[in-house]
């Protein structure tokens, strides 16, 4: 269902509520465009579902019976738990807004039991010597440089995958001396990312390509993008990411890896190492951008050995 071309729906016949903006304000609500998405392909699946299974129910006046049903209806399509717990969050913030708006009283998600999930992650992180070789083997190439200033971000910095592809130029900045990268993390959080030697060398020497290959550079312009179409009617859009996880599964075969890595290995290893070298768990997950210090903790596998257990200090 086109939630842009939902129709003015009576709820009483002392009121009357415009949907397109009644959804518009509870999506753009948010500042991330990430979970704005998300909420709209959610929210639509629903109403999907609502005009399928009850043609003659209005999704605004959906009552418990009608969440079950579709928490149903999700396990029986073979949707994950975690895919149905987030499903179930968008509508239980959805039917608060209602709520706020005075248009229902009760919230229909209430009590809908969620699963439980084990808060653990299974990326592939890579060790010392791995990142360092990967990053070796990239060629000397206008696309290299490329290839090497975004996986030593990723690799140095541990931000996420749309934090690294969506930067622009404006968000390049210095800081009391110090070169730092300045973006907004998950959630709208503001961030400020100081960029250590390695980083700020592989970046330096693509923005130096950059200048010479006369590379739109103005504040806002996508900081990484396609090297082959510098001018083209789509020069300024950030890399695809199946360009970015193709790019770090290309160089980690070259370097022998076999495991399944994506660009999130590299956040992975971020938090690995850090947590190594015995940083407090709260740095590292303030480091990150983590809200929830658990979800860092979830990180923690390259510490969590049998050799290391407690019992060996007894």
């Amino acid at each position: 269902m086109n939630l842009e071309k939902v129709k003015v729906y009576s709820v009483s016949k002392y009121q009357k509520v415009d949907k397109n903006k009644l959804y518009y304000g509870f999506i753009y609500n948010f500042s991330s465009v990430h979970t704005q998405e998300a909420y709209k392909r959610d929210l639509s699946k629903f109403l999907q579902f609502i005009q399928s299974a009850f043609p003659r129910q209005d999704e605004i006046k959906s009552e418990h019976a009608h969440i079950v049903a579709y928490k149903d209806y999700l396990i029986k399509d073979g949707q994950s738990v975690r895919t149905i717990n987030r499903t179930l969050s968008c509508l239980f913030s959805f039917f608060e807004y209602l709520i706020d708006q005075d248009l229902i009283e009760k919230n229909p998600v209430h009590r809908v039991k969620r699963f439980r999930v084990e808060k653990n992650v299974q990326t592939q992180d890579l060790a010392d010597q791995q990142v360092e070789d990967l990053l070796h083997v990239i060629p000397q190439t206008p696309a290299g440089l490329l290839h090497r200033a975004i996986l030593t971000l990723y690799f140095t910095t541990g931000m996420r995958h749309r934090e690294v592809s969506h930067l622009k130029f404006s968000n390049l900045s210095e800081e009391s001396g110090v070169n730092v990268i300045k973006y907004k993390a998950k959630g709208g959080k503001e961030m400020m990312m100081p960029l250590n030697e390695k980083a700020f060398q592989a970046l330096s020497d693509y923005l130096c390509w950059c200048s010479e290959a006369d590379y739109p550079m103005s504040g806002d312009h996508y900081l990484f993008r396609a090297t082959k179409d510098l001018k083209g009617i789509h020069y300024n859009r950030p890399l695809d990411p199946k360009s970015i996880n193709y790019m770090i599964k290309k160089y980690a075969k070259l370097i022998g890896v076999k495991s399944n890595i994506t660009i999130h290995s590299a956040r992975a290893t971020v938090i690995g190492k850090l947590l190594d070298q015995g940083h407090a768990i709260e740095r590292v997950a303030d480091f990150v951008g983590h809200k929830d210090i658990s979800m860092t903790k979830a990180y923690n596998k390259r510490r969590l050995a049998l050799k290391d257990s407690l019992s060996f200090s007894l």
